[in-house]
């Protein structure tokens, strides 16, 4: 194995690089092969590698560029695999430091195909460039096919943006910065069509509002956007917030006559079959789901095959009776989404779209299957 005691690093020649990392994957031995003498010599080879290859762990330590979390990581990878460091020669000791070693060489060869700081750069630039909108969220394997880098170099890349305030994150999802507000502002959208289903006397004045996880899978959404909107609602004075249920209150009253449901969902399509209808409603949903972003004319072609959907389907419903309170909230929820008009943003516009999907999907068993 060749050594370098030169305390500037020479040309990092990548197949001696990849060679040595072979050689600290194949080098592992088990308990019962771990002499004395074997333990000493891996430690010696491990040592050399180390040295070796430590200088340019440093160059790539102060090209991290500022990224705190970039330079942190080789602070750590460099102290954990330092050539000169004490290890008792033991085979559990010698394992360890193999390991620190292999991930300082591993390291070193991710970063031959990309750097963390130039994929960063490279994510800031499309960012600026819009193709990644706020309110997305940006998935690690599409973003390391768009800068051509490892996923393993994407995720380090993608944090130090975090920490930069480039990217946000919430929960495991990672978002462009700004995407928080534009998340938030779909509760007062929630709430205007929670208050337009009032008004069409889908939920009457005396009447219960449906429990928040039902609401959050009607609106495609989570329990803190639902409460969020149905606080809204209670300000207005449109219903009473409990701890055992939401009430709509007789104050709601006012709201009559402002929530007719348009029938004319645009132009007839022809008949669809059910699974096609199917297939349609679940690929609107889990664009959604996954917050990937969808050509406008794509989306707004989705949405017109939505509404025409949605009418076939509340033509072949036969009249539930007035006693099927459940049938006539979802009908109304589904006629009231295909009468709504598209919001402007292409964030809530697919939202919309989804919750549209989502009202056809829970009316769909409801049509006879000699209509389908």
């Amino acid at each position: 194995m060749p050594e370098s005691d030169h305390a500037a690093p020479q040309i990092l020649d990548r197949r001696q690089l990849r060679d040595d990392l072979l050689v600290l994957w194949s080098v592992n031995g088990t308990r019962m092969q771990a002499t004395p003498a074997s333990e000493a010599r891996n430690l010696d080879m491990r040592r050399r590698i180390a040295r070796h290859w430590a200088p340019f762990g440093h160059i790539r330590r102060a090209a991290a560029d500022g990224f705190a979390s970039e330079e942190q990581r080789w602070d750590i990878l460099l102290a954990c695999a330092e050539p000169e460091r004490s290890v008792e020669e033991s085979y559990a000791a010698v394992v360890v430091y193999a390991c620190a070693v292999r991930e300082l060489v591993q390291a070193l060869d991710d970063a031959t195909r990309a750097s963390v700081p130039d994929v960063a750069r490279a994510i800031t630039t499309i960012l600026a460039g819009g193709a990644y909108p706020v309110g997305w969220c940006l998935r690690l394997r599409d973003v390391a096919a768009d800068v051509t880098a490892p996923v393993a170099t994407v995720k380090l890349a993608v944090n130090a943006l975090v920490d930069r305030g480039v990217l946000e994150r919430r929960g495991q999802r990672i978002f462009p910065a700004g995407s928080r507000e534009v998340h938030d502002a779909l509760a007062p959208r929630i709430a205007d069509r929670i208050r337009a289903q009032i008004a069409a006397g889908i939920y009457a004045p005396g009447s219960r509002l449906p429990r928040a996880g039902f609401l959050a899978r009607a609106f495609c959404s989570d329990f803190a956007l639902i409460r969020r909107a149905v606080r809204i609602l209670a300000t207005e004075g449109l219903v009473r917030v409990s701890p055992r249920c939401t009430e709509v209150l007789e104050s709601a009253r006012v709201l009559a006559g402002r929530g007719e449901i348009r029938q004319d969902h645009g132009e007839r399509a022809p008949h669809l079959h059910r699974d096609i209808i199917v297939a349609t409603c679940r690929t609107a949903y889990e664009q959604w789901r996954h917050r990937s972003p969808v050509p406008e004319e794509v989306l707004h072609g989705r949405w017109q095959d939505l509404r025409s959907i949605a009418g076939q389907l509340l033509a072949a419903v036969p009249p539930p009776a007035p006693d099927a309170t459940q049938d006539l909230a979802a009908l109304g929820r589904a006629a009231d989404l295909a009468s709504a008009p598209l919001p402007d943003k292409p964030w809530l516009q697919q939202w919309h779209t989804a919750c549209l999907a989502t009202a056809i999907s829970s009316i769909l068993p409801l049509v006879p299957k000699e209509t389908q």
